[in-house]
């Protein structure tokens, strides 16, 4: 059975891509405000001559022509012109980082979830929601009933800190990782997989910003030939049903000599589903 989460749903990130784009536009003015800083005194005239531009700077108030630049001044030239772009750029930044500023302050994703959650509780039961509360849906997909993969009777035994039991050490770090982190996830979700059947990904992790799944693989044999050939088909065989690496399928490999990081599997979390 494939495990779809409730459709059509908004993504809900734009505060972080307004928090981040701020962030750029601010390090862009900061860079024009100090080359501003730098003294170019004068005006600068621009005109179309043949094939070609005449350039005049402009000194003394009232000069509509200025001096004539040679080619060998063009510097001069250049100074002017980048200057003056250089102020319109950062007029238009700073209004852009107001306008940000604006939605920022202004944007409560959270209250349309409010309008509903808020309501009395006999009113609650009448109504239906144009967007499923946040707290419901992560409860609703958490508590889905489901059958993994059955561990052999000789199975060695590893539980993770939430007491889900997981097949390797390196399993049991990144279900921890997760967990820390308030990502929920199934563990040996059954996926059906073009090519392959049913799969049973280590972990499906729910992106609570964008109600959207991520497909989790670790890859703890990679010493192995024969592993690392079953490896490589199954991320193709992956990326035949939709799940590419890099946007919703994260692949971890270890050998045994390169084991599993917690820092290598905190950064990967902060890509995926902070940043």
């Amino acid at each position: 059975m494939q495990h779809t989460p409730q459709a059509n749903l908004p993504q809900d990130n734009i505060i972080a891509l307004a928090g981040a784009r701020k962030e750029a536009l601010q390090a862009m003015l900061d860079t024009l405000t100090k080359k501003l800083r730098k003294n170019t005194s004068g005006a600068l005239r621009v005109q179309h001559h043949k094939k070609s531009f005449q350039y005049y700077i402009i000194t003394t108030p009232g000069d509509t022509n200025g001096k004539y630049l040679p080619r060998k001044e063009i510097r001069k030239a250049g100074a002017i012109a980048q200057r003056d772009y250089n102020k319109g750029a950062a007029g238009v930044i700073s209004k852009q980082i107001a306008a940000l500023d604006r939605l920022l302050a202004e944007y409560r994703p959270n209250t349309l979830d409010e309008t509903f959650t808020q309501l009395h509780p006999g009113r609650r039961a009448l109504v239906t929601p144009v967007r499923e509360p946040d707290a419901d849906f992560i409860a609703s997909w958490q508590h889905t009933p489901y059958t993994s993969k059955p561990f052999e009777i000789n199975a060695p035994e590893y539980t993770t800190s939430t007491g889900v039991r997981v097949r390797s050490k390196s399993e049991v770090i990144i279900a921890d990782a997760l967990s820390r982190a308030g990502i929920p996830f199934h563990y040996e979700y059954p996926t059906s997989i073009k090519g392959w059947g049913t799969l049973y990904p280590d972990f499906t992790c729910l992106d609570i910003r964008t109600r959207k799944e991520i497909i989790w693989e670790h890859f703890g044999l990679m010493g192995d030939p024969d592993y690392t050939e079953n490896a490589v088909q199954k991320i193709a065989h992956y990326a035949t049903s939709g799940y590419t690496l890099g946007k919703n399928l994260i692949a971890t490999f270890e050998s045994a000599t390169t084991p599993l990081s917690v820092k290598q599997v905190q950064q990967y979390i902060k890509t995926f589903f902070t940043e």
